[in-house]
Parts: structure tokens; sequence; C-alpha cells
């Protein structure tokens, strides 16, 4: 609580029972992880200050949400139907200590893209099963959640799941569509003779020309282009002999982008309605990729800002020209006097289509 005095000042107070220790503890290990990326820039106090929250929430009247990816979700209802986690490794460690964090300090989790994700793969019924496991897990057993994240307790009680929810979680999402037509030009141009450079400015060529500049997707290609990138994470299985491997990785990819153009998609919130976004990821590749998507520069300092950032994977002199020519088709969508095409969803499975025939008619040399 907040209490303002004679002087203008405030004092805030916590519940004399509040866990302070234990909750500074597991926002320093969140915050430690790299696993979380805000999407504004952090209270002088530190990302997750106990102190920085109250604040927040008691003064600015503000809202913090989570966006967890789905290996996070999917972690954090397993425990909450089984009372105990299977094996305690990094991605379970990070979900355990999520949801005992915002528990404790009132945050809300969105794990819409997650179930999403869960039903394209699996169908409606089992993503609606583990939806109602993640709604008892976030269920307010906030010191029960602690003791777990401290092991203390090897489990937290395990309650009722919640029923089932009016909503088909495998409907096709236009945002995941698009993304996808990205990944499979991405996946044909990686598979082609073009140098890095080249296909990297390439499938921005074709986002300006033949599609639309979508930055998230180009960010990502960005990076898996690179000549210093860990593929692997990025594009699983993409020249596999399997070509069906390979098409489920793109996918997957897909879905990566996915969660990235969400979280950036939310942050204009911020200022409408004082609404604050962490996306909370524990893949590494995603982690490193959302810091240059959230870039806050003005139009003379941008081209530096991002070149700066595409350094890490790049040369400094491909890092710039990719940098300009990304933020050419920037400035290009913004002077347009037309209105940007409109892909029904006739359009978009003929890409579809077109993209997954050429991924799949790859083969190996």
């Amino acid at each position: 609580m907040a209490e303002i005095e004679p002087s203008g000042s405030y004092l805030l107070r916590l519940d004399p029972r509040f866990p302070f220790d234990d909750v500074d503890a597991i926002g320093r290990r969140l915050v430690a992880s790299g696993a979380l990326v805000p999407g504004y820039v952090p209270p002088d106090a530190g990302l997750l200050s106990i102190w920085a929250f109250k604040h927040a929430q008691d003064i600015d009247d503000s809202r913090t949400l989570l966006q967890p990816d789905r290996n996070l979700i999917s972690r954090m209802a397993r425990v909450a139907r089984d009372g105990v986690p299977a094996t305690v490794d990094t991605p379970t460690r990070i979900a355990i200590d999520l949801m005992a964090f915002a528990q404790s300090m009132d945050l809300e989790i969105d794990p819409s893209i997650a179930f999403h994700e869960l039903a394209h793969r699996e169908g409606n019924d089992i993503a609606q099963e583990e939806l109602r496991w993640f709604r008892a897990a976030d269920h307010g057993q906030a010191l029960a959640w602690i003791d777990l994240a401290h092991g203390r307790a090897s489990r937290v009680p395990i309650i009722n799941s919640r029923g089932r929810e009016d909503v088909d979680l495998a409907k096709p999402i236009y945002r995941w569509n698009r993304n996808y037509v990205v990944a499979l030009k991405t996946a044909e141009l990686e598979l082609s003779a073009m140098q890095p450079l080249d296909r990297a400015l390439a499938l921005l060529r074709w986002m300006g020309d033949d599609f639309f500049f979508a930055g998230p997707a180009a960010i990502f290609a960005t990076m898996y282009f690179s000549p210093f990138a860990a593929k692997r994470r990025l594009f699983k299985q993409l020249r596999s002999a399997d070509r069906e491997r390979a098409i489920a990785g793109v996918r997957n990819a897909a879905w990566d982008i996915t969660y990235l153009s969400q979280f950036i998609a939310q942050l204009p919130r911020s200022h409408t309605e004082n609404v604050f976004f962490i996306l909370a990821t524990a893949d590494r590749g995603l982690a490193e990729i959302a810091p240059v998507l959230t870039i806050d520069a003005d139009e003379a300092d941008y081209v530096e800002a991002l070149t700066g950032r595409l350094a890490n994977w790049w040369p400094p002199r491909e890092a710039m020209t990719i940098a300009e020519a990304c933020f050419a088709r920037v400035k290009a969508v913004e002077s347009r006097t037309e209105p940007l095409p409109f892909f029904d969803s006739a359009m978009t499975r003929g890409l579809i289509d077109t993209g997954e025939s050429l991924v799949r008619a790859w083969t190996p040399a």
C-alpha cells in the first residue's frame, strides 16, 4: 500500500507477512537467467525490483503483463496437473520461478499464443486440457510456488482444473499464417546458393515488393542468415533428408516469430492503457532477437542503433548494409500513398502452398 504524506511525498508499505527476501531472490534469479525481455526501459532499481512494481501498481496504477512461450506455459500447467515437476531442467526452473514471482507481485500472464501453438500441433482438445491446468496453476498459491522455487517443498497442492473455455484454439490465426509465409521464404533463400548477405537483402526486397514488411520476421531471418548464428536453434532440420521434418521446423520457426510479433504489436498499449509487457522465454535465440525489436531511437539514430545490435551477428560493414536496407523499407512503407496490399485467406494459402513445395523439393547434395 502507499501512504501520501502531508509534504506530498509518499511511503510504500508491504504487508509484514510478505516474504520479501524469498521473492527478491526469485526475481534476481529470473533476471540472471536472461529469459526476460522487457518492452520498456526498466527502472533504475532493476527489472524485477519489488519496490518498483509496488510503485507502478500503487502510485502509477499500471499493470504488467507477462507473455511466456509454450515451453514455459506447458511446464507451469504440468506442475499444476502433477503437483511436482518431473525434472527440474532450466526451462522448468524458469517456469516455476516465473509463476512464483507473478503470483507474489500480482502480475498477469497472457498464455494465448502458447495455446494456439499447441492446438495447431496437437489439436484443440489437447490444448483445452492443458489450458485448464494452466488456469489451475495461475490460481493464487503464491506461497506454495515460492516454497517449490526455493526447494523447501517438492510439490504444490493439486487443485481441480478449470472448465473448458469456449474457444477454438486450433483455428488458424492470421498473424501466424503471415509469419509462416515469411519463414518459408527464409527457408527457400537459405537453401539457395546465395551468400548470407545476399539472402538477407533478397528477403527484405521481397517483403517490400511482393509481400509486406514485418519487422520481427525480418530480424529473425537476419539473425538466421548471419554467418555467426546458431542456425540449428532457429530452423530445425531444414536440410533433413525427411522433408516433412524440414517443414515442421519451418512451422516451428513461424511460431517463434509469432511470439516476437505478438510481443511487439502489444507495446503501443503501454502509452494508451498504462500496461507494460515482458516477454519470457527459455529459448536463447528468441531472447537474443527480441531486444533488437525494441530499439527506441530517433530517426537519425535508428540505423546506427540497429547496426550496433546486428553487429553481434554480422561483420560491421554488412551489419550497416542490412540496417540501412531495413530502414529504407520502413520509410517506404510509411511514405506509401496507396493502401497496403491485403492478402486474403486464398492468397495466403497460395503463398504457403508454393513455399512448402519449394522447401519439399530441395534435395541434399
